[in-house]
């Protein structure tokens, strides 16, 4: 969903994902991928993936979301955010395919249409991608 806004660091980030470790910060729902040390140290900024996902749970929207860390040498996938959105612990982790809305920018750009629970924002997000840091 991400890739063709990332083209020159999506390939990477499904290697990543295929050999990372994560580990959990404050809840299951809130992963980090463990780096090196050295990795870590080397974090100079950090940006939000510009599209996110909308799912349900019990009728309640619940926001996926992906952090990249930049480093002086990459952009690697740093967190990743899984959010009901009336603060319940979740019963039904979202299932990946056509059951999910995609988002971008405050607007949704395609998938189910959950904004029925999950409204549009009327002005536009500020986002950062890597051109802009």
């Amino acid at each position: 969903m991400n890739a063709p806004l990332y083209p020159h660091l999506a390939d990477r980030w499904l290697l990543q994902i295929d050999s990372c470790k994560v580990f959990e910060i404050d809840s299951p729902l809130f992963l980090a991928v463990r780096h090196d040390e050295a990795t870590e140290k080397s974090g100079c900024d950090a940006y939000m993936l510009r599209r996110e996902l909308i799912g349900i749970d019990e009728g309640v929207a619940v926001l996926v979301c992906v952090q990249i860390m930049k480093t002086p040498t990459d952009d690697l996938i740093d967190i990743f955010s899984i959010d009901r959105l009336d603060g319940k612990p979740l019963k039904h982790y979202p299932t990946p395919g056509g059951s999910l809305m995609v988002m971008e920018s405050g607007k949704r750009i395609g998938g189910a249409d959950w904004r029925n629970v999950y409204k549009e924002s009327g002005s536009p997000v500020a986002v950062r991608t890597p051109a802009s840091l």
